[in-house]
């Protein structure tokens, strides 16, 4: 005598991923913040308006280069939020001053260093 298995039918439909959309992003509420913004205004004025990690000052159609405050040690990090020795100005997109950056990659120093610290934060991958 044989037996057979029975597969039951699943209860459950599938949900359409295509479909599925993630909530907002919410704009960091210490980012949006006067004291933020008038120290990366502060350390403008300072330090020039050039990107600290490429020294870029132009973009390619001759604008002044579009720069982000971001904080060198990351506050999930242990970071202090407001220290101006915690941030530099990086610039915002590749290229500009008529040169790409050294290395060819592309992409602005701002997220290029932050998915460097997001693969350092997960463990190298």
């Amino acid at each position: 005598m044989s037996k057979r298995l029975i597969v039951l039918k699943p209860r459950l439909t599938p949900m359409d991923v295509r479909t599925a959309r993630p909530a907002p992003k919410q704009p960091d509420a210490v980012l949006v913040s006067s004291a933020w913004q008038q120290l990366v205004e502060r350390a403008i004025q300072v330090r020039g308006r050039r990107c600290e990690r490429c020294g870029k000052t132009h973009e390619d159609d001759g604008a002044p280069v579009k720069l982000i405050g971001d904080h060198i040690h990351e506050r999930r990090d242990g970071g202090a939020e407001l220290d101006p020795a915690n941030v530099q100005l990086l610039c915002a997109r590749a290229g500009g001053d008529g040169r790409q950056h050294a290395d060819g990659a592309s992409g602005g120093c701002h997220a290029r260093k932050t998915s460097e610290a997001r693969r350092r934060r997960l463990g190298g991958l």
